[in-house]
This record gives structure tokens, sequence and C-alpha cells, in this order.
């Protein structure tokens, strides 16, 4: 239960931000995933050529 209450005090950086740098943030993180999933499909892409041939 000591657990609990104390997490409940704990404060985390994401609750101190504005919500323009949230927003930010989020945006970053979300150019990232799509970056990384363009990676992916390449990658999976030129693999499969690779198994074709």
């Amino acid at each position: 239960m000591a657990r609990f209450g104390r997490q409940a005090r704990v404060k985390r950086a994401w609750d101190e931000l504005s919500e323009a740098d949230r927003e930010v943030l989020l945006n970053q993180a979300r150019e990232r995933r799509e970056q990384q999933a363009q990676r992916d499909a390449r990658f999976v892409d030129a693999y499969s050529h690779r198994l074709i041939k």
C-alpha cells in the first residue's frame, strides 16, 4: 500500500510539459515510427527479392 501512495505523489516530467511541447514530442515519435516502418518495408522488399532469386 505504501508503494502505491508514493507513486501517487511522484510527478512525471510529461505532466509538467506544456501542451505545445507534448504535441512536438508526439509528432517526433510519430515521424520516427513512420521512418522506421519505411526502413523495415525497404528491408523486407530487398530481402524478399533475394529469396525469390
